[in-house]
């Protein structure tokens, strides 16, 4: 997930060529926005959507995947301007002090 920020924000409006939030993708495939959504889900096609479980990577690798995809990744309650506990907090102005 992607949380609102400038390169996040304003590159994935131009790239997608979608003007608002939430955007969901599918597979890298943009879905669309929540009234899209709610269309989908109260037709039930949306379930249909979703990667199902067995398709799924199992959670190790999922993990592994995630964790690989960016020289450093940090997981943390909240976000980075945000943190939602002192231990986030701390370790995200070492980040920010260090880099």
């Amino acid at each position: 997930m992607c949380h609102y920020s400038d390169i996040c924000g304003i590159g994935l409006k131009e790239y997608s060529n979608w003007p608002t939030y939430p955007q969901l993708y599918i597979n890298g495939e943009l879905i669309g926005g929540l009234d899209i959504i709610k269309e989908l889900v109260a037709s039930g096609e949306f379930q249909t959507m979703l990667p199902s479980v067995t398709s799924q990577m199992n959670l190790d690798d999922r993990l592994k995947q995630l964790i690989t995809r960016e020289p450093i990744m940090l997981f943390m309650k909240g976000t980075p301007d945000n943190p939602r506990c002192g231990f986030s907090r701390t370790i995200v102005g070492l980040l920010h002090d260090k880099g």
